[in-house]
């Protein structure tokens, strides 16, 4: 009987496993929401301004950047609790992270030129709103940098580790907890970008 007890309680408390029906309807969602999400910044191109293919590729990298990240965050929890993990997948995973990264951070810095050129946003912020520009503003440009080192550093280990990185819970802790902190610095100056861009639009 306690036999019995045990067994139909293991099958209750194990693991769950997405049949084939569940996997596509899972990557069908995920499927249309990246989609609908890659509309806000693809209008960006649309945009009846100068600037539109600065903006349209700064906004698709950064998107591209907040979905890769907020990914790998559900693979760092692994990592830290010592868990197996796929490396081979990882790495590659971290490298498109890494310089999706890289990506926003150039892409960033060209549109900036526009933000602070004559009667950019700038201006128009300092002349309504200076305390967005003096704080959130001086706050996004530092955390906005943070994300691509750290994804770096964390791609550098994986690749200079090599396989057997699995079997030093030090160094896979280590990625993992980058992997987070890189994730929380990247979405502070996406949303800090996104409250500027509702202010004025370059």
């Amino acid at each position: 009987m306690v036999a019995i007890l045990f067994v139909e309680n293991a099958m209750h408390t194990g693991e769950y496993i997405h049949d084939h029906f569940g996997k596509i309807v899972i990557r069908t969602q995920v499927a249309i929401a990246l989609s609908l999400l890659l509309l806000l910044p693809v209008a960006n191109f649309f945009y009846p301004s100068d600037y539109s293919l600065k903006a349209g590729i700064h906004g698709v990298s950064a998107i591209l950047a907040i979905v890769i990240g907020t990914y790998l965050t559900h693979r760092a929890i692994p990592l830290i609790k010592g868990m197996h993990v796929r490396y081979e997948s990882l790495r590659l995973w971290v490298l498109g992270a890494t310089l999706l990264n890289l990506a926003g951070a150039i892409s960033g810095n060209w549109i900036y030129m526009r933000y602070r050129g004559q009667e950019g946003p700038r201006d128009w912020i300092l002349a309504h709103v200076p305390t967005f520009h003096n704080v959130l503003m001086e706050f996004k440009e530092f955390v906005s940098l943070f994300p691509f080192p750290l994804m770096l550093a964390a791609t550098f280990t994986l690749y200079y580790y090599g396989m057997p990185i699995q079997y030093r819970r030090d160094i896979t802790r280590f990625v993992g907890i980058t992997i987070l902190i890189s994730w929380s610095f990247l979405m502070l100056g996406f949303v800090a970008g996104l409250v500027l861009a509702k202010l004025r639009f370059v």
